[in-house]
């Protein structure tokens, strides 16, 4: 019966981290200040 306790948590710690990994991949892409340069470049950057 404890092996299905050990197998839930491996599972839960596994979901929480695909799910972790994904939030922070991205918000890192959406903060990417160089993709905002290179969309919007300013007068003075040209």
């Amino acid at each position: 019966m404890a092996a299905i306790w050990w197998i839930t948590t491996i599972g839960f710690v596994l979901c929480l981290g695909f799910v972790g990994g994904t939030f922070f991949h991205f918000l890192r892409n959406s903060l990417d200040s160089e993709d905002a340069k290179r969309v919007d470049k300013v007068d003075s950057d040209k």
